[in-house]
């Protein structure tokens, strides 16, 4: 997205080029940016307006900044010429925020024409910048929302709304906390960015590459261990860094020609790394900015979604490895070729890195805010990375963090921006009513109808779409729907932020396996269904969420029991079914009759729980007294 420094990727420079490196608009404009949000929790006297607002723009400034550093010819100039203007809306709220704030009743006040200019100006460059660094896609969506809010006298039925205007929509987007700088912003600004410094900072004293080199000495050895390894490096990186496409890109470069090297084919290497990146979202203390989101529309503290999640989190890895265990003995993976550094020899040189991610997760699930937890571990890596000479690093890779930290702010900044303006015409519009009873309508108020119709509804909404703007749209259109069909409002949640981040990997915008496919070389297309069957547990553990509340903590100490129990069977016999191999290559009907009896473990009743797992011993059982028959043909897995 720029010419700035990402520090574990860019080839070895002196600290004199790496300066100069940092001498272009892009890194200035992103270092400024990432300073002044260090004010901002230094100052949190500064309003809520001006804070909003200048992280608005700035995101669109530093991303157009490094549009035009990549261009040429006229192109280049304008972007920067842009870049620079988009400054001004921020500059105009900055200096009229106690006029907005304390005099203006949003609704009832006029727009003056100054309102106008500015709000419109930065609409126009929000979703300019929208088009050109996050795609059609999503520009497209939140215009079409933009649009129903004009044409709501006109449209039949329904449909049809009163509430239009330019002078509403400026007065809604522009000049109050509702629209462009409403709740998705607000987490963005006060939370997220924290987070993304803490990921930028702990990269740069190696803390990437120590969490890589623990899980392959840990797993790398055993069977599958550099698939296992990747799995392990991508969720622990990948919680921090919160982004499955940043995980896969930063991790993979590593992990994939590690298992290309063992023997696994590039397919596979690259859906694993997609799968497990995308996973990474899912497990505590990150979990990416949604998880934030999800704290704030529910109104309970983030240690709640932390604690929550935690056994949904297991359940997915714990699938993933099974299927990496059994496509490696299917396969017969070698780790003979595979050089590795000693665990204790890690932990010697790096392992003081482990502490700013112990106090991490330590002040999150104690209840302390989160961001100050984020700024605590940020300091704490820069003092620990200093006192060891392993890790030290000059002054000016502190500066590259501060750019590498605004550049990346920029892909959920501007997502929450626009995700801002369709909530609030959702909200100003009754959209959001009429969407439920639609739901409700089309379901014919069947809950497991409505399960299907909300997940193929949250994975077409993230087709291509950052998981933070996927989950935010879900969660105003969809969970309503389920919150009126009596579904628990944490498990509503759950359920469709869960299918936003699995978009990642479902084709045919499947975005974290087309980065693996990037490293791969291989087709972006196949790598994706790849993905997309390592992640099939993903899709499980959603409506298991349903009928199990008690895997999110919802309930007693045993309905958590019962619900794992009844989950990690399940998804045995689904990865079992994927892969097509337990002792001995499986056949058609035999995988099909495995994938079956997974299902049906997660069946809620106690009955059911029993003849389930007496089913599943049965099947394994027969597998065993025929293991040494190789006659069912060696169906094609997933890693064929």
């Amino acid at each position: 997205m720029s010419e700035a420094v990402e520090p574990l990727q860019s080839a070895p420079k002196s600290v004199r080029e790496r300066w100069v490196d940092l001498a272009v608009p892009v890194a200035i404009l992103a270092i400024a940016w990432s300073l002044l949000q260090v004010a901002f929790s230094l100052y949190p006297s500064i309003d809520t307006m001006t804070q909003r607002a200048t992280h608005v723009v700035f995101a669109i400034s530093v991303g157009l900044a490094g549009l035009a550093a990549r261009e040429q010819g006229i192109r280049k100039w304008v972007d920067y010429l842009l870049c620079v203007v988009a400054l001004a809306p921020g500059i105009f709220i900055a200096f009229n925020a106690d006029f907005l704030m304390q005099d203006r009743i949003v609704g009832l006040d006029d727009v003056r024409p100054q309102d106008y200019a500015f709000g419109l100006l930065l609409l126009a460059l929000l979703f300019y910048a929208a088009y050109r660094l996050l795609g059609v896609g999503l520009a497209v969506f939140a215009a079409i929302f933009v649009v129903y809010f004009f044409a709501g006298p006109y449209l039949p039925g329904d449909l049809a709304h009163r509430y239009t205007g330019i002078e509403r929509f400026i007065d809604a987007q522009f000049l109050s906390l509702n629209g462009i700088f409403g709740v998705p912003v607000g987490v963005s600004v006060t939370t997220v960015f924290y987070f993304i410094l803490f990921a930028a900072i702990y990269d740069v004293f190696g803390g990437g590459r120590m969490i890589i080199d623990l899980a392959l000495a840990l797993t790398g050895r055993r069977v599958g261990g550099p698939a296992k390894s990747a799995v392990l490096a991508s969720g622990l990186l990948g919680s921090v860094s919160g982004s499955a496409v940043a995980n896969v890109m930063s991790t993979g470069i590593f992990t994939i020609p590690l298992m290309r090297q063992s023997g696994y084919n590039a397919r596979f290497a690259g859906g694993v790394e997609a799968a497990a990146s995308t996973g990474a979202q899912l497990v505590p203390p990150v979990m990416g900015a949604a998880a934030f989101i999800m704290a704030d529309f529910l109104r309970i503290p983030y240690q709640t979604i932390v604690f929550a999640a935690i056994a949904p989190a297991i359940a997915y890895y714990f699938a993933l490895l099974l299927m990496v265990d059994l496509e490696a003995r299917r396969r017969g993976v070698s780790v003979d070729n595979i050089a590795q550094v000693p665990v204790r020899q890690v932990l010697l040189e790096r392992g003081h890195l482990l502490l700013p991610l112990g106090w991490l997760a330590f002040r999150i699930v104690g209840g302390f805010p989160v961001e100050i937890a984020a700024i605590e571990a940020s300091a704490g890596t820069i003092v620990l990375g200093m006192l060891r000479g392993v890790t030290r690093q000059p002054i000016v890779a502190l500066f590259e963090a501060l750019a590498v930290t605004a550049q990346r702010a920029v892909t959920v900044a501007l997502p929450c921006a626009l995700a801002g303006v369709v909530v609030a015409v959702i909200s100003f519009t009754g959209l959001g009513t009429k969407f439920t009873s639609l739901m409700i309508a089309i379901s014919g108020g069947s809950v497991p109808i409505l399960l299907v119709l909300t997940m193929l509804a949250s994975l077409v909404l993230g087709a291509g779409m950052p998981t933070t703007s996927a989950y935010i749209m879900a969660a105003v259109l969809l969970v309503p729907s389920l919150s009126a069909l009596n579904v628990e409002p944490l498990v509503a949640h759950f359920f469709v932020f869960y299918f936003a981040i699995l978009s990642m990997v479902t084709p045919p915008v499947a975005l974290a396996a087309y980065a693996a496919a990037a490293i791969t070389g291989e087709s972006a297309s196949e790598t994706g269904w790849r993905a997309f069957a390592l992640s099939l547990p993903g899709f499980i553990i959603p409506f298991v969420a349903i009928v199990h509340p008690g895997i999110l903590l919802l309930g007693t100490p045993l309905d958590t029991v019962t619900g794992m129990v009844n989950i990690c069977a399940g998804l045995f016999g689904v990865a079992v079914a994927v892969i097509g191999w337990l002792l001995r290559p499986l056949g058609k009907l035999e995988r099909l009759g495995f994938a079956a009896i997974g299902i049906f473990n997660v069946l809620p009743g106690l009955w059911v729980t029993i003849a389930g797992m007496a089913v599943l011993v049965l099947a394994i059982a027969a597998v065993w007294a025929t293991r040494g028959n190789t006659e069912p043909a060696r169906e094609a897995g997933a890693g064929e």
